[in-house]
């Protein structure tokens, strides 16, 4: 049964309760018509990736958020991803000062999969790399590879000098990795 209107007659049906004009929805008279339903879906579509940015890739905190609560979601995806990373790459995750130079990193980048993004950590970071990371990584970037022969120079930051590796893979053999000490410059005169 349909409400009644103020003075006993019956509400026509579908018709909004206090409603005194044809607004659409209730609206009050002379407001602005409610969004169609592509047109809130299309803000909504563009408030998530604002949230999204600003929690993955470094973008501006977006409006009406509580700022204490972003940056706990942040460290929390942070950590989330480097111990992906830590997972994928063991060797390069155990090399000292990873977690903060690895969370630095990654606050300014979209999230690649753990795979990649150790590899794109380790590019960024050469000096940081010992030759048992590199040797790790040589091995990751090959192993999906049939036949494949990848050299990795390095000046080297580590004890034992850097140098050169090369990763040799070969279908029914496995992976070699060969290590080329690095070679000092001659001083001038000897």
């Amino acid at each position: 049964m349909a409400a009644a209107e103020p003075g006993g007659r019956p509400a026509e049906p579908g018709a909004a309760r206090g409603s005194t004009s044809s607004s659409p929805a209730g609206a009050p008279p002379g407001s602005a018509p409610a969004p169609t339903v592509d047109e809130a879906r299309a803000r909504l579509t563009a408030r998530q990736a604002d949230l999204l940015t600003a929690l993955v890739a470094g973008g501006q905190d977006p409006v009406g958020f509580d700022r204490g609560t972003l940056d706990a979601t942040r460290q929390a995806l942070l950590a989330k991803r480097r111990a992906g990373v830590a997972r994928r790459w063991p060797v390069l995750a155990s090399e000292r000062g990873f977690a903060e130079l690895f969370d630095v990193w990654a606050a300014a980048r979209p999230p690649a999969g753990s795979f990649d993004d150790g590899l794109a950590f380790a590019r960024a970071h050469p000096a940081f790399l010992s030759t048992a990371t590199r040797a790790e990584l040589l091995y990751g970037r090959v192993g999906e590879r049939g036949l494949a022969a990848i050299v990795d120079r390095s000046e080297g930051g580590d004890a034992d000098g850097g140098g050169t590796l090369l990763a040799l893979r070969a279908p029914g053999l496995g992976t070699l990795i060969l290590r080329a000490p690095h070679r000092r410059a001659r001083r001038s005169g000897a």
